[in-house]
């Protein structure tokens, strides 16, 4: 993210803001400074000034300066038009945004970016190195026009004297809407009730969505958004009391060190879509996504199953709430999951059983135990290696130092992270059939290929080429 300000004004900036902010009756202790932290690409930061102990106070900001559709200045009969939390918050910061120093928000969008690198804003070429990832299909850009063109725009085209937009072309506030919904993605809350920790916001994408009509209303948290964030690292965590929201330390913490938030256990491919960046203290929380439609596509050919077979048993799956349409596989280390999802597993075994099987378990109302049958295994396998020929790059190839394209080398942080994921569980389940094959050979192994050998296989039956060379 770039500062709007650029290096000239940077200091002043910081200084304007936490004179305003405390104006606004915020507290901020005298432990902490709001540093420059360019250096270490990464924009301002919160740091320790003096040693502070576990559960002190770092900083508290009352609901009245926190930005949300209430606290804004915008008529509340423009703001009443939207019931979705993004699209009332992306119109109330447009509002605020084109005031300029007439706003009272003014010292706080100084602090904010104006430009992004999240892969909203990522030319087609750019997606191209995501190759493999479904994080490609979770964008939202084109559902995200359409609810600014259909919705926003014209709210702010009927009232072009309050938005201060009369001389602002259609193109140019698609843009605004764009670094508005940005912003709210990478430094947003959900407003929760008091006495709750608050993490950031689960949303899939920007655009209008029936399950977030109902969702909490959300806000610009003044110096909490100011946190970085570091899974291993995080120190801080933001409270919520009945008349403010504070912010404390959940460790001790030395001075010189600087102050984590976290966002949770976030895979690569989503800090990126977010925040528009990858680390490595996000690699453990990585998955790959397995669509129903791929485990379909496979076991129809494996299984020798006919459409109504597929349809039958996946039927069944959903009438008893058990059917995604897709599943994440993880790291066999991440704590927060399961490597392999128990509905997936259930679901394989479903599609490897016999007919006489699976016609006593819908007799009787029930669902095979989610243990993998040695069929399933295999069908496992073969699904894990279809997946895999969806990427490209090879793993070796990933020469990172010589990436001198940021956006390019954060690409293949997420690409390599989740082809990762495949070989482990492609290891995994190898390892259990080898372990099938011996015993039914009498202890003997019999040969297997390579993981990688068998998805450039099927890569290059089905006539797949790379998007990019190499170089």
């Amino acid at each position: 993210m770039t500062e709007a300000d650029g290096h000239d004004g940077f200091q002043s900036a910081t200084t304007a803001f936490l004179d305003w902010l405390q104006s606004n009756g915020a507290t901020v202790s005298s432990k902490i400074q709001l540093a420059d932290l360019r250096q270490h690409h990464r924009g301002r930061g919160v740091l320790a000034t003096e040693d502070m102990s576990e559960d002190e106070e770092l900083f508290a900001v009352p609901r009245t300066a926190i930005l949300t559709t209430e606290t804004s200045s915008l008529p509340s009969g423009i703001k009443e038009r939207f019931s979705d939390p993004w699209l009332s918050l992306i119109t109330v910061m447009i509002h605020e945004y084109q005031q300029g120093s007439a706003s009272a928000w003014e010292p706080y969008f100084a602090v904010l970016p104006s430009t992004f690198s999240t892969l909203m804003f990522w030319s087609e070429r750019e997606l191209e190195y995501l190759e493999g990832s479904a994080v490609a299909d979770k964008i939202g850009k084109k559902s995200a026009d359409e609810a600014f063109k259909n919705k926003v725009i014209p709210a702010l085209r009927g009232h072009e004297e309050t938005f201060k937009i009369n001389d602002t072309s259609d193109e140019e506030l698609l843009k605004l809407c764009h670094q508005m919904g940005s912003t709210i993605m990478a430094y947003a809350f959900d407003l929760e009730k008091p006495e709750t920790e608050q993490q950031k916001p689960d949303n899939e994408e920007w655009e209008e969505d029936e399950e977030e009509s109902d969702s909490l209303p959300k806000g610009l948290v003044p110096m909490a958004d100011m946190l970085n964030a570091d899974a291993d690292k995080n120190n801080a965590k933001l409270y919520y009391e009945e008349d403010r929201v504070v912010m404390k330390s959940i460790k001790p913490i030395k001075a010189g060190e600087e102050i984590f938030n976290d966002y949770g256990p976030l895979p690569q491919a989503d800090v990126l879509r977010r925040y528009g960046y990858t680390t490595k203290n996000y690699e453990k929380y990585d998955v790959v996504e397995i669509s129903l439609d791929l485990i379909k596509s496979v076991a129809k050919e494996q299984q020798k199953l006919s459409e109504k077979d597929i349809a039958d048993r996946t039927t069944y799956l959903e009438e008893q709430g058990a059917l995604e349409d897709g599943y994440d596989i993880a790291h066999a280390s991440n704590i927060e999951t399961e490597q392999f999802p128990e509905d997936l597993r259930i679901l394989l075994n479903i599609l490897t059983a016999s007919k006489e099987d699976f016609d006593k378990w819908k007799r009787k109302d029930k669902l095979p135990k989610p243990d993998l049958t040695s069929d399933s295994q295999s069908l496992l396998y073969t699904i894990l290696v279809h997946r895999r020929a969806d990427y490209y790059f090879d793993i070796a190839a990933d020469d990172f130092p010589s990436v001198a394209d940021d956006r390019r080398r954060d690409a293949l942080s997420v690409v390599r992270g989740e082809k990762l994921v495949l070989q482990e569980a492609a290891d995994a389940v190898q390892e259990q059939l080898r372990g099938t094959n011996q015993s039914s050979t009498g202890g003997k192994k019999r040969p297997m290929a390579t993981f990688d050998e068998d998805s450039r296989e099927v890569r290059k039956a089905a006539g797949k080429r790379a998007k990019h060379s190499e170089k």
